[in-house]
């Protein structure tokens, strides 16, 4: 399986760790693979570069030690992060926000059908960013999933194996997912009837916990 970017990061960040415990030269390569790291994360614009770059020149020992210090560090404390990523929550959030108010305009529409059919919306919409939050939950922990089978189910199987030991998602997170996986099915084949507004709602809110909390 190929390597998400998560990982790759994560695997150069360790072998930084490795080459600055090294001599002088050891130190010195780790300078270019620091580069990569900031260069496939916050972008080669970013401050930290300048000072890769002139350590890259520098014959002074302490210089390059400390620049390739200082990549491990901004990684270790969460300034790193891929933009890519970032921007993946954003969409998700956005989703969840047309989501949310397909369900508050339910609550004011008098005719029953559009109403379900709202409803129906924000539960298609809901399921659909529980879907890419755990394709991304699965990525970013490195469980494996058939890229042509990512559906709410096979992914919530694939990160609750307890006869495996993977409980990347806890056994009452992996109901809950159950549930919801069972309104955005009755949403996908059209059985708007079948779906209420309590449990739309909270759907909607619950999936948006459930990604700020494993995929802030």
């Amino acid at each position: 399986m190929e390597l998400d970017e998560n990982t790759e990061i994560q695997n150069r960040i360790e072998k930084i760790r490795d080459l600055n415990a090294g001599e002088y030269v050891d130190r010195l390569e780790a300078i270019p693979l620091a580069q990569s790291v900031v260069h496939d994360t916050v972008g080669g614009n970013h401050p930290i570069m300048t000072i890769l770059n002139e350590a890259l020149k520098s014959p002074d020992w302490d210089k390059v030690t400390a620049a390739g210090r200082s990549v491990v560090t901004l990684y270790d404390e969460g300034g790193l992060r891929s933009p890519r990523l970032a921007i993946a929550h954003e969409i998700e959030g956005d989703i969840l926000d047309i989501a949310q108010k397909q369900v508050e305009a339910s609550e004011r529409n008098t005719d029953p059908t559009h109403k379900q059919l709202q409803l129906g919306i924000a539960a298609f919409l809901a399921g659909a960013a529980l879907e890419d939050a755990l394709r991304r939950l699965c990525d970013a922990r490195g469980v494996g999933y058939d890229p042509q089978r990512t559906s709410i189910s096979t992914l919530q199987a694939a990160l609750y194996q307890p006869s495996k030991q993977i409980e990347v998602i806890s056994r009452s997170e992996s109901k809950q997912i159950t549930a919801w996986g069972g309104t955005r099915n009755n949403a996908d084949h059209g059985k708007f009837n079948d779906i209420t507004h309590s449990e739309v709602l909270a759907m909607v809110i619950g999936v948006r916990g459930f990604i700020d909390r494993h995929l802030p």
